[in-house]
C-alpha cells in the first residue's frame, strides 16, 4: 500500500504537503501514513482513493489494476456495520471465532457490527487478508460503470 501512495502522488505529480492540505492534516502526518510508520484511518484512506480516482483495494494492494470505483463522499458506518454482519452470518461465524481471526476481542466484532463505531484500519485490513474480501465492498464503495 505504502509503495502505491507515492506512487500515485508522484504521477499526479503531488509533493506530501499538497497531499496533506487536501486532507486537511500536517504534512508529517500524511508522511508517517505513507512511509507506513503510522496507520492511516480508514475515512482518510477512503479521501485517497477518492482523490486518487481508484479502489480502496488498489491502494491496499489488495487489486493489481488501478480500477476505477464510484466515489463515496463518507464511509456509512452503519453500512459497513451491516455488511460486517451479513458477512459474518453467510459463513455461519460467531463474533467470537470472527474475533479471534483478526485477533481482537468479541466485544470490538460486537461494536462494529451494531454501529457503535467504524472498524479500524488494522482490523479491516485483516479481514480482506484474512477472507479474500474487497475492502472496496465492506465500505460500500462500487464500481464505476462504463459508459
Amino acid at each position: 500500500m505504502l509503495d502505491r501512495l507515492k506512487e500515485l502522488r508522484e504521477y499526479e505529480g503531488l509533493t506530501q504537503k499538497e497531499v496533506a492540505d487536501r486532507l486537511h492534516v500536517d504534512r508529517s502526518t500524511y508522511a508517517g501514513w505513507e512511509n507506513g510508520k503510522d496507520i492511516i484511518p480508514l475515512n482518510r484512506l477512503n479521501e485517497l482513493a477518492n482523490l486518487y480516482h481508484t479502489s480502496l483495494d488498489y491502494l491496499i494492494g489488495y487489486s493489481p489494476t488501478k480500477e476505477q470505483v464510484l466515489e463515496i463522499q463518507k464511509i456509512n458506518k452503519q453500512e459497513v456495520s451491516s455488511n460486517l454482519k451479513k458477512f459474518r452470518k453467510e459463513k455461519n461465524l460467531t463474533q467470537k471465532k470472527l474475533a479471534e481471526k483478526l485477533n481482537t476481542s468479541q466485544s470490538n466484532i460486537h461494536k462494529y457490527e451494531n454501529n457503535k463505531c467504524l472498524i479500524t484500519t488494522t482490523y479491516a485490513l485483516e479481514f480482506t487478508k484474512q477472507y479474500n474480501y474487497s475492502l472496496d465492498k465492506l465500505v460500500g464503495r462500487k464500481k464505476a460503470t462504463k459508459k
